[in-house]
């Protein structure tokens, strides 16, 4: 692709990304898209199939950070602490939620976008983050994080990793249901509560 496509490709994201956030999915249009955007209609089929691919080419460009970052977080094993990590991820987390929630909510109200995602994965595509989880899902990733915490010995033997992550998320998502902070759609304080109360436990000290 040329560097102009690249620009106008760039534009389109971007206005999408505008304009989803301004009515939603549903009623997201090609041509305000294009009006934002500052081209025609025609060049949005030049770079995307459909209306499907680009709503889903701006999730995953908007997310591509969150998810690269994910997708190496049983590295951090041995570096920081086990809270700070666990914070760190969860709050990636939570914020992919948020940004993904929207999508979600429209793929479940409209088929035809059910169906662009159900024919992009049949052909092999990598859905967007989130739809389709980090490389290896959020309990892949958080559990391989524990268990390699583990064998270095910062974390108990006698706990499952697997299980644990699954207990963590379960966490994640209960907090999505309260109130996030003003400045931010995940609830830090919250997360960082959770983290401390399965790191700690409820019994008292000995």
């Amino acid at each position: 692709m040329s560097a102009r496509g690249d620009r106008t490709r760039a534009r389109l994201i971007e206005a999408t990304t505008q304009v989803v956030a301004q009515v939603g999915y549903s009623r997201a249009t090609t041509r305000a898209i294009a009006d934002l955007a500052g081209v025609a209609e025609g060049p949005i089929y030049r770079h995307f199939p459909d209306k499907q691919q680009l709503f889903f080419a701006a999730v995953l460009e908007r997310n591509a950070p969150i998810v690269a970052w994910l997708d190496g977080f049983p590295a951090l094993a041995g570096t920081s602490t086990v809270r700070d990590n666990l914070c760190d991820a969860f709050g990636q987390l939570g914020q992919l939620r948020a940004d993904l929630l929207p999508l979600e909510l429209s793929l479940r109200a409209d088929p035809e976008l059910a169906s662009g995602l159900r024919d992009m994965m049949a052909a092999g595509a990598r859905p967007p983050a989130g739809l389709g989880p980090p490389r290896d899902g959020p309990i892949g990733l958080v559990g391989g994080y524990l268990a390699a915490e583990q064998r270095l010995g910062r974390i108990r033997t006698d706990v499952d990793p697997s299980t644990t992550a699954m207990i963590l998320l379960a966490l994640l998502f209960g907090l999505a249901m309260s109130p996030a902070q003003p400045d931010s759609p995940v609830d830090v304080g919250m997360i960082e509560a959770a983290i401390d109360l399965v790191l700690r436990g409820l019994e008292p000290p000995r």
